[in-house]
């Protein structure tokens, strides 16, 4: 989808963009390091302890709570969002200069803050100046107004988002239940004096005589037979120099939400970055770009990396010119052949489908069927596009090739180093389809191996056993606990998805319960059946397959047979739809019993 008149960005210019970008290492390795140096600065200068004279140095810090999620975040933004944790670095330089004491700590976190100021105009800089090495040699370009925005349902991004918007207000919930109960039992204490039995300073925990021995959490340090003032409100004592501190909850919860809020707003810069691109017109020059593996485009050796998808609708070839606007699919049929070229990984992309080509997904069925040796790498040879967008470290781009337009699901990065682009063989070896008197009568259930089915079974104890193993008080502490849910929670998902995985051969098509989601294939959109000593692998699109365990082989020559006898009858072609499963209501429905078991145990 190229015009060989495209504005060439040629060596010259690439080598100028390439040596403009800030290297990866400075925010990812410099930056993360003069964090921890930082860290490590303000906690060992830091001389304050413990003491019932001053109950606040141990005490729960709400503004702490609050701002030590910036901290936390600015490493993790360095790496992932190298601009953002910058911002947040030089956020928290300010907010510990005003907020902060110790001048160890304010000299430390400012020197981090001034050099994550300076790392951020040079990304900024930098920006600039890749694009405008890219405008001295730009075409323009506008995409057909018809190419849809975007495709519907959620994202990943929005899934997790809602499920982290979830857990950070129940953190919150829980904070303000906590914090509740620790101000009852500070009203209700009467103070003492009491010895110190025991203490364990490395675990953090002294046993202290009320006069019967209670296990305490410290934070100092402490030795036996020292008698320090306590706070008894029944069974439950604390240390007055050492008021129990709730926060923790705090922190998790606006981090959370933190966390939420920043994946909504990737996913809303994505689709805004989509429906801009899609209404131009746009600044495009053209590039070579590694296209070998299907969910992501390699340009400049390896020095610039956009993980793409295709667009649900692809229009014919466009006209890119010097200086001139001009229109993809201006006037055209949009509509034509659409089943012949959209070829995509079903209908949510969860296995990450890409850029792949009519001819190279028939390639691809003819590998898997074995009717041509599998002895072509795809996009083994870089091939010319038009990048079409703002072509710089972080910005959004479009691509167009000859038979797709890409639409980016991230902006572009720097990649540490060149990805590999080789793809996997296909597995084991195919079957012939089977001839007419292997046929039968239709529905037919494909499932795993009985000993799958019961191991399954047995696994879906862990939904009652993880919470009755916190309910009978064996962990210890809260760590333990939600060692104990987690674990309890991975075999009721594994036990379920053992139980429920099957296949379904209908005179429609192929039904396949996944782990998450049920598809529903038609028959024409197999490419192949391939068995191995394990079962059956299934594939319907490149990239997208499934292994049925102990199934028999006669069942994939079945497979074939019904897929050659669609084919024969000139089945139109439906497209691959699918729905969610059963499993994310599992998963829900144990998250609720782990919630209210550990509700359960605090009261």
């Amino acid at each position: 989808m190229t015009d060989v008149g495209a504005p060439v960005l040629d060596g010259a210019r690439i080598q100028r963009w390439i040596k403009a970008a800030v290297p990866w290492w400075v925010p990812r390795l410099v930056l993360v390091a003069a964090w921890a140096g930082a860290f490590v600065a303000a906690a060992v200068g830091d001389p304050s302890s413990c003491t019932a004279a001053d109950p606040g140095v141990c005490g729960p810090d709400v503004t702490l709570a609050v701002v030590i999620v910036v901290l936390l975040a600015t490493p993790i933004l360095l790496w992932w969002l190298p601009l953002a944790g910058c911002g947040a670095g030089v956020l928290f330089a300010v907010l510990d200069l005003v907020l902060d004491d110790e001048p160890v700590a304010r000299v430390a976190f400012g020197v981090f803050g001034l050099l994550c100021l300076a790392v951020a105009a040079w990304l900024v800089v930098a920006r600039r100046r890749q694009a405008a090495i890219v405008a001295e040699a730009a075409g323009t370009v506008r995409l057909d107004e018809r190419l849809r925005e975007d495709r519907p349902g959620w994202g990943w991004r929005t899934a997790a988002a809602v499920a982290l918007s979830m857990a950070g207000a129940g953190g919150l919930a829980w904070y303000g239940h906590r914090d509740a109960q620790v101000a009852a039992h500070e009203a209700a204490a009467v103070r003492t004096d009491a010895v110190i039995r025991s203490a364990d300073n490395a675990s953090g925990v002294v046993t202290v005589g009320v006069p019967e021995p209670v296990r305490v959490d410290v934070v100092g340090s402490y030795r036996a037979g020292q008698v320090v003032p306590v706070l008894v409100d029944g069974s439950w004592v604390r240390l007055v120099a050492e008021p129990e501190d709730v926060t923790v909850w705090l922190s998790a919860g606006l981090g959370a939400l933190a966390l939420a809020g920043i994946l909504l707003f990737r996913e809303q810069s994505r689709r805004s970055a989509r429906r801009r691109l899609s209404r131009g017109p746009l600044a495009a020059v053209e590039v070579a770009a590694d296209l070998a593996v299907a969910d992501r485009a390699v340009m400049f050796g390896g020095r610039a990396l956009v993980p793409v998808l295709p667009a649900p609708f692809l229009p014919p070839d466009p006209s890119v010119n010097d200086g001139a606007d001009s229109s993809v699919n201006d006037g055209a049929d949009s509509t034509a052949n659409h089943d012949e070229h959209e070829y995509e990984d079903g209908a949510d992309d969860e296995d990450g489908d890409g850029a792949w080509t009519v001819e190279e997904v028939e390639e691809f069925g003819r590998e898997w069927r074995g009717e041509s040796p599998p002895s072509r790498v795809r996009g083994s040879e870089p091939q010319t596009v038009t990048v079409a967008g703002d072509l710089r470290d972080g910005g959004w781009v479009v691509l167009i090739t000859d038979s797709a337009v890409l639409l980016p699901e991230a902006p572009l990065r720097m990649p540490m180093r060149s990805p590999e682009s080789v793809p996997d063989a296909p597995p084991g070896v195919p079957l012939p389809s089977a001839g007419r008197e292997e046929l039968t009568e239709l529905p037919v259930v494909l499932r795993p191996r009985p000993r799958e089915r019961v191991l399954g079974a047995l696994s879906l104890l862990g939904f009652a056993a993880g919470p009755a193993v916190v309910l009978a008080g064996l962990p210890e502490d809260w760590w333990q606990t939600l060692v104990v849910l987690w674990l309890g929670g991975s075999l009721t998902y594994g036990g379920w998805r053992r139980l429920t995985a099957r296949a379904e051969l209908t005179k429609g098509g192929l039904v396949v319960h996944g782990r998450m989601r049920v598809r529903h294939v038609p028959w024409t959109r197999l490419h192949g059946v391939r068995r191995d000593d394990k079962g059956l692998w299934i594939a319907w699109e490149p990239g997208d397959a499934i292994h049925l365990t102990g199934v028999a082989d006669r069942w994939g020559g079945v497979i074939m047979r019904l897929r050659d006898l669609s084919l024969a009858a000139g089945d139109p072609g439906r497209e691959v739809t699918d729905r969610l499963g059963s499993g994310p209501a599992v998963v829900f429905a144990y998250v609720l019993v782990a919630a209210a078991t550990l509700w359960w145990t605090r009261h």
